[in-house]
């Protein structure tokens, strides 16, 4: 009668980690992004650019309201302002986000090591301060919703970037 529960267990760890492959498959693509962010249930700034995925770095390009470019690598994050004609580095080590850690997950194992509850099409990446929601259909990634950290709710619709 033991082996029943046994057999179980490991039904449902090849289930997870079926999903999570197809979430590890959804964070290493390309996409066009459009950012809507909320004071209660105000908008109150609206962004749209690319989101452009390397070999364990990530670049974003936002294309409007500002053009700004920030290359993302395991040590540190490049931020440039074409509009300013400003470039600014921030060390990795300064900078506590479990969204940048996911997209910057290098391996399934690593990522498997992050708190991620999944409920249905419900990716729930929570850490000691955040909690991140990604929305996926099939192997791709269709919105991403957090709060920062001055409680301020983001809302950014994804959609993949071809050619």
């Amino acid at each position: 009668m033991r082996i029943y529960p046994i057999l179980f267990l490991f039904a449902s760890f090849t289930i997870n980690a079926d999903e999570l492959d197809v979430f590890f498959e959804a964070l290493n693509k390309d996409y066009l992004f459009n950012e809507i962010v909320y004071e209660n249930e105000s908008a109150i700034q609206k962004s749209n650019g690319e989101i452009i995925k390397k070999m364990n770095q990530f670049e974003v390009h936002i294309k409007q309201p500002f053009e700004e470019s920030y290359y993302v690598s395991e040590t540190e994050i490049d931020h440039i302002d074409h509009d300013l004609d400003q470039k600014q580095t921030i060390p990795m080590d300064a900078i506590n986000s479990p969204l940048i850690k996911a997209f910057l997950s290098p391996t399934k194992a690593y990522l498997n090591n992050l708190d991620i509850e999944i409920i249905d099409n419900l990716f729930l990446l929570t850490t000691e301060t955040q909690t991140i929601e990604f929305l996926t259909k099939g192997n791709q990634i269709k919105k991403i919703i957090f709060l920062d950290n001055l409680g301020y709710r983001h809302e950014i619709t994804l959609a993949p970037k071809h050619g």
